[in-house]
Order: structure tokens, then sequence, then C-alpha cells
């Protein structure tokens, strides 16, 4: 089994346990409860397609995703320290389930080359999320009090919708690319 497979096979999990990890260091933090599950849910479906061939496809989504979870965590009034912490605890999930399920068959080995790409991606995201942050803080100081608005509850639906639209089309891409392959 290839780590794409293994990634796709698990990817509802290990999105619930990355945002359950979330979470569970921030029970009071209302906006995360509201788009937090969403948010890694969304990004971890994109980690699959990272993995294959359809990466350069893929990759925008999950750069552009990773972004706007940075900016939403300076908007919940976190520093830039606290969502690369946040994010490091997706690597953090990975490796452990790794470890209790290994994505490899018997008597077969990990490939290095999949396991490189796949820490590269998470490095990425990492950097998006970070950039997000500081882009957001940037502008706040910019064109007002230097204190990023906190989330309205239309800034919530907004969010949402770009996550689903994000997920759609990462959906929409591994679908077509799958289907122009088997042609």
């Amino acid at each position: 089994m290839d780590l794409a497979n293994w990634l796709e096979e698990r990817s509802g999990r290990i999105g619930a346990r990355w945002a359950e990890a979330i979470a569970g260091a921030r029970p009071t933090d209302t906006v995360f409860k509201a788009v937090g599950p969403l948010f890694c849910s969304t990004l971890v479906s994109f980690l699959p397609g990272v993995l294959t061939a359809y990466r350069h496809q893929i990759e925008p989504l999950w750069r552009e995703a990773s972004s706007l979870f940075g900016a939403v965590a300076a908007r919940r009034g976190l520093s830039a320290g606290e969502v690369i912490e946040e994010f490091h605890e997706l690597r953090d999930g990975l490796i452990r389930l790794t470890f209790e399920e290994p994505p490899m068959e018997a008597g077969n080995r990990l490939s290095l080359r999949e396991v490189l790409h796949l820490n590269r991606t998470l490095d990425v995201g990492v950097t998006q999320a970070s950039v997000g942050h500081t882009d957001l803080m940037f502008f706040s100081l910019i064109h007002g009090s230097g204190v990023p608005a906190p989330m309205e509850t239309h800034d919530l639906e907004e969010v949402r919708n770009q996550l689903q639209t994000m997920g759609q089309e990462g959906i929409r891409i591994m679908r077509m690319l799958a289907h122009a392959e088997r042609s």
C-alpha cells in the first residue's frame, strides 16, 4: 500500500484527531469550535493528492487553505508561534498513526521518497499558516489598530464557504485526473 492510499483511507480519522488535539488545548475557543473541524478535515483531504502525480493541481489548494488557517488563527487571538504549534499537531498525529497502523504491507518498506514529500508538504503548510497569520497582523497594523477584528458570524460563514469550495475543488480535480488516467 502506498502512503497516499493509506492517508486517503484514514483522512477522516486524521482530521478528527487533529481537531480534537487543538480543541483540547483551547477548550474555550468558540471560533475553532465553529470552523476548526472543517479546517482540519479539508486540509487533511489534500494530503493524499499531494503525494500523487497530481500534486501540482492540489498543492495550490493546500497552500491557500493553510494560509487561511493562519489568518483565522490571528483573528482567534493566537500568536504566530501558537498557530505553528497547532499545525505541528497534524505532524505529531501522523507520526503516531504511522506507528499504530504502519502504512505498508508485511515485508514491504515505507518509501522514503513519499515520507520526505509528506514532510515537505507539512512544512509548506506550517509556512503558509505562518504567512497567513503574519499578513493579517501586518495589514491590521497598517490599516487599523494593529489588532485583527474578532470573527463575526458572517466571517465564520465566509470561512466555511471558502473551505467547502476548496474541498470540493480538490475532489473535482482528483476525480477528473483519475478519470483521465483511466481513459
